[in-house]
């Protein structure tokens, strides 16, 4: 499984104010250097053509920006406040396709992911002058399965800062007044982590080696895969990429060491074991394979979504079930894991418990067409 970032909807925005509460930082990441196989990809000339800029801006589009933005703030409206309008005017017709751009594209095409989105949003706070951020979410991923890979979508927002805040004496903020530009929110998104500016284009980084490995450009992939690791060496998901690639190109030994340099890093990341599960049952290496499975399965991860993807890529029922649950024992209202459950129990003939699942995802759910769905499942069963 590999990870790209973004969900599409619509665009919205939500302004945030400062508070008396203090908020610790989160803890720093332990990176290690991984040996990787340079040998076996062609790298020179790939390395030529990725973009260093991924901010960039024409000429032509940095004056329309600056017009607009100046426009709103000669009307006494805020800097951060004037971008956010100018980006929400731009982008009403905006194609919310699946598509990773640097911000020139994202402008000239008027299209782009959330994670075009976010590099728009960068570069025209950059051009004014405006302080920014990015973070992301912790979603409901949605799946894709291409060239026997299961694709696994993340979410990033971009945040503008109001640059008139002056911060009082003895006041503990929790956080400066601030607009969040964004997709039209789910409302089961967890809350997020801000990622600094070089961990973001590690992302960005990331996604386009993602679309280059599911077209199978294997050495497309490992050089945008590298950058975006000499961007963010304690990105996990990165490092999990290297490995499949590597794994790909024939290298399962570097895709190892990969691997475990990832599972230093973070010792309970569910989808580099499981990538690392597949390289061992690939050499019939079974029992090593199991000890890693039996740690999954002691695993406490709090997010929840994390076990909703092991159990849609899980190889047999039991191990399903068990994801589903673990999902729901941190969150009870995805009525998706009941979804789950419900299949499972089907095809095992247990057609009551089947109903108690089904009845379950119909209390947690509110999409009328999921209800009418679940309806007529239940209905069936009866």
């Amino acid at each position: 499984m590999i990870f790209r970032s973004c969900l599409t909807t619509f665009l919205v925005v939500f302004i945030s104010s400062c508070s008396s509460f203090s908020q610790s930082p989160p803890p720093k990441k332990e990176f290690f250097n991984v040996a990787l196989n340079y040998d076996l990809f062609d790298v020179v000339p790939q390395q030529k053509n990725i973009s260093d800029d991924i901010f960039y801006l024409t000429a032509e589009q940095k004056i329309e920006v600056f017009t607009q933005v100046n426009k709103r703030i000669a009307l006494g409206e805020p800097k951060h406040e004037a971008l956010s309008k100018v980006l929400q005017s731009r982008l009403g017709s905006f194609t919310y396709y699946g598509e990773t751009y640097k911000a020139e594209e994202a402008a000239r095409l008027n299209k782009g992911n959330c994670m075009s989105l976010a590099v728009l949003t960068g570069a025209f706070a950059e051009l004014i002058g405006l302080e920014y951020s990015f973070r992301e979410l912790t979603t409901l991923p949605t799946f894709d399965k291409q060239n026997n890979l299961i694709l696994s979508s993340s979410h990033v927002q971009s945040i503008l800062y109001d640059d008139r805040f002056l911060p009082e004496d003895d006041v503990i903020y929790f956080a400066k007044p601030s607009i969040v530009i964004d997709y039209f929110p789910d409302n089961n998104d967890l809350k997020g982590r801000k990622v600094s500016k070089s961990a973001f284009i590690s992302m960005y980084y990331k996604n386009l080696a993602a679309d280059a490995l599911i077209e199978n450009k294997l050495d497309e992939a490992f050089n945008l895969a590298e950058k975006s690791y000499q961007y963010d060496r304690s990105n996990i998901a990165v490092l999990n990429l290297l490995g499949v690639i590597h794994r790909r190109a024939g290298d399962n030994r570097t895709a190892e060491n990969i691997y475990k340099v990832g599972m230093k890093v973070d010792s309970s990341h569910l989808i580099l074991m499981s990538n690392y599960i597949v390289l061992l049952n690939s050499e019939q290496r079974f029992a090593e394979a199991d000890q890693i499975e039996k740690k999954i399965d002691f695993l406490d991860d709090p997010n929840p979504y994390q076990w909703l993807e092991q159990a849609y890529a899980a190889k047999n029922n039991r191990k399903a079930a068990l994801y589903f649950q673990k999902a729901l024992k941190k969150a009870p209202y995805l009525h998706q894991a009941y979804m789950g459950l419900y299949q499972i129990h089907l095809a095992e003939g247990e057609e009551l418990q089947a109903k108690q699942m089904l009845n379950k995802a119909l209390e947690w759910s509110y999409e009328v067409e999921e209800r009418k769905m679940y309806k007529y499942k239940l209905y069936s069963l009866r």
